[in-house]
């Protein structure tokens, strides 16, 4: 694979050479640049079909980057410090990152999946939505979801609730629609951590912006506006009244 590397510490540009070589042959490393303009001229130059690139510069952001550049027709890779949320970005537009320093097994888990991933056109939905999520206010994100058959782009404000199902999580959708996605609730419930979503019960992940109102007896059960009932876990109740009255 054609590859260029845009990152502006020279340090962690040479380090990431070095990993290649070792670890991943079929790389050649075509070009490199430390910032966004000369990573424009490299890229617009090289025809690369991987790119590896740096989230903060000192000149801008891989975001602007990309958004200058226009259609991709490469993949991508970031490669991050520990921005919270930036790697909460990434993981809503189910988008490749490598964190600093690199860690090789997972630099060649990322360029195994960028081999494999063939659509230019998903990837590139992807990164539309990542540079939208990062300029926008967390409450109005959206996730990039797939399926066995599509690829969906979801405003979480229109997820109800999520269902746990083994290995894999049913989400409810305000226009009706269920999706069935390859992940578990567990991973879902990180990733919403910052939005109105609360883990009711271990199968039960709701979206308290749809919340209707909750049943104390019985062992508690909670009514969401489509007309869905879920049981609330006991050692949750408190949680719950609690996060409730927080939205206020």
């Amino acid at each position: 694979m054609r590859t260029v590397l845009v990152e502006d510490d020279p340090t962690v540009r040479e380090n990431l050479k070095t990993l290649l070589s070792i670890y991943a042959t079929d790389c050649q490393v075509i070009g490199e640049a430390g910032g966004v303009k000369e990573g424009l001229d490299v890229l617009r130059s090289s025809n690369p079909d991987l790119l590896f690139l740096d989230v903060e510069m000192k000149d801008g952001t891989g975001f602007d980057l990309l958004s200058i550049y226009g259609k991709l027709d490469f993949k991508v890779i970031f490669v991050t410090g520990h921005d919270t949320y930036a790697i909460r970005a990434f993981k809503y537009s189910a988008i490749d990152y490598l964190l600093k320093p690199v860690d090789p097994e997972l630099l060649v888990s990322a360029i195994v999946r960028a081999k494999e991933s063939i659509d230019l056109k998903e990837q590139d939905l992807k990164v539309t939505n990542l540079v939208r999520n990062m300029e926008t206010d967390r409450s109005e994100q959206r996730i990039v979801l797939r399926d066995s058959e599509n690829i969906y782009l979801i405003d979480t404000k229109e997820i109800i609730r999520c269902e746990s199902e083994t290995n894999y999580t049913k989400f409810f959708l305000s226009d009706g629609r269920k999706l069935t996605i390859s992940k578990t609730l567990k991973e879902y419930d990180k990733l919403f951590e910052d939005q109105a979503f609360f883990r009711a019960h271990q199968s039960h992940l709701i979206n308290l912006i749809h919340f209707d109102r909750y049943e104390k007896k019985e062992g508690g059960t909670v009514y969401m506006k489509d007309g869905s009932s879920l049981p609330v876990a006991v050692r949750k109740k408190e949680a719950l009244i609690a996060a409730l009255e927080a939205l206020k």
